[in-house]
């Protein structure tokens, strides 16, 4: 009868929810397909590790979209434990902008999610001009950035949005 006991006590302790953490998957981006992004308007693929894109035909004027895994340089812990915020990522992006100088300028921060995975998703100008928006998110010792740029901030986000919901979860479980 003991064990009986001492096995139904356990019982709440193995079926309490475990903290999420997300698993790096490490993607090749060789099947990644992104909606939207294909020839003839788009030239695409992997190279070096990264899948690049470019279309120059594409409503606005040119666009280009970078897909790449880093190593995390810690700023992943700093999120996760809220030392790094919307607000003080924003105040980086600014006074990067304003050292840029031209027409750099940064427009802010939004906090991201993939499962566990945590990040930003952050809009600027770069300082010839083309507006540029920023995914990034950090988990398991990596980092995913997806970046495009382009002349329309429209086209623009359209295109990092389909980008990274297509990468993040190839990137994160």
């Amino acid at each position: 009868m003991r064990p009986l006991l001492a096995c139904l006590a356990a019982l709440p302790v193995l079926l309490a929810p475990v903290a999420a953490h997300a698993e790096f998957l490490n993607p090749t981006f060789e099947t990644l397909a992104i909606d939207g992004i294909a020839p003839p308007d788009w030239i695409a693929g992997v190279r070096e590790g990264a899948y690049i894109g470019m279309c120059g035909s594409c409503e606005g004027g040119m666009v280009m979209l970078e897909i790449k895994v880093h190593n995390d340089d810690g700023t992943g812990g700093r999120v996760r434990s809220g030392e790094t915020t919307t607000e003080t990522y924003t105040e980086l992006g600014k006074a990067n902008a304003q050292s840029l100088g031209g027409e750099s300028e940064y427009f802010g921060t939004k906090e991201i999610e993939s499962g566990p995975a945590v990040g930003f998703k952050t809009n600027a100008k770069i300082a010839t001009g083309d507006y540029s928006t920023t995914y990034q998110l950090w988990s398991d010792g990596k980092q995913l950035v997806i970046r495009v740029y382009g002349a329309d901030q429209t086209v623009v986000d359209n295109v990092a949005e389909k980008a990274y919901s297509a990468a993040a979860p190839q990137t994160f479980r």
